[in-house]
């Protein structure tokens, strides 16, 4: 048994649309609500990570998600790969950063040809109609992972192909179901354990 690592480039083929989740969303003490019930514009803010250097990014546990569930759709014999990922992936790299920086407040738009900007759509759930505001990046974003796994349930060459399924089919961010987040592999390259890089 042995570990096999690989650092992952990506290229986003669809916008990248973030909701990021934290104690924030749900607090301990009743606030003033801004906006009004289902449309606040200010909800955006609350919905994305960002370095001190205002670089965007994702947590890495999107990394492991989104892999596992491009497993679904590759086939091992009979079966999936979803159970073989599950077991032996791991995710290296502590954040998924991306290559955009969060404008200053004034300056972030709605016009989604813009490499950063505020998304705007009706949602629909369980009968409630709903605005929502999300902070989003154009078409292109780029971002690179490194990942291990257990060679001895999956090859290099399958987990390359897993990985472009996690990107045809899974994506990251919010709006998944309808296509939003997806990417292409642009380089798979197995590194030794000394040149792995931490990002």
């Amino acid at each position: 048994m042995a570990l096999i690592k690989a650092k992952v480039k990506i290229k986003g083929t669809r916008a990248l649309i973030f909701n990021n989740f934290n104690n924030d969303c749900i607090p301990l003490q009743k606030r003033e609500k801004e906006g009004v019930a289902g449309n606040n514009p200010n909800e955006w803010k609350k919905t994305f990570l960002v370095t001190a250097e205002k670089q965007l990014y994702l947590d890495s546990r999107y990394i492991f998600a989104c892999i596992r569930s491009g497993g679904k759709y590759t086939q091992k014999g009979r079966g999936t790969f979803e159970p073989d990922i599950s077991a032996s992936l791991q995710v290296l790299s502590e954040k998924l950063l991306i290559n955009r920086y969060l404008p200053n407040e004034n300056e972030i738009s709605t016009d989604d040809k813009e490499p950063v900007y505020i998304d705007i759509r009706p949602v629909s759930r369980r009968g409630a109609k709903n605005i929502r505001y999300r902070l989003a990046t154009a078409v292109g974003w780029e971002s690179e992972f490194v990942i291990a796994w257990e060679n001895t349930l999956i090859s290099p060459e399958q987990m390359e192909t897993i990985c472009n399924d996690a990107g045809t089919f899974a994506g990251f961010g919010d709006g998944r179901k309808i296509g939003f987040g997806r990417f292409e592999i642009t380089d798979f390259q197995l590194i030794n354990l000394r040149e792995a890089h931490y990002a």
